[in-house]
């Protein structure tokens, strides 16, 4: 009888023990996954910035394109006239 109380409690304990390193591993995994969530929210707001800075940037060089070509055919009107 003895024996026996004395194997339950081996396997008690080693089921305590897979619990405890299983809960610390568990925790590993939860910070791991939060701390990918977080850098994929990080990486989604960098890639709204950048997104929004082309579109600035693309409306500024459509202008400027607009207004190199009103140049370009102010300097041929005045060329035509000069000639």
């Amino acid at each position: 009888m003895n024996e026996k109380v004395q194997e339950l409690e081996r396997l008690v304990e080693g089921i305590v023990t897979s619990y405890v390193e299983l809960k610390k591993e568990n925790e590993k995994l939860w910070n791991e996954l939060n701390q990918a969530i977080e850098r994929i929210s990080q990486l989604e707001r960098e890639k709204n910035h950048l997104e929004n800075l082309l579109r600035n940037n693309e409306e500024i060089i459509n202008k400027l394109v607009v207004r190199v070509k009103d140049l370009m055919r102010i300097l041929e009107v005045s060329e035509h006239e000069e000639g």
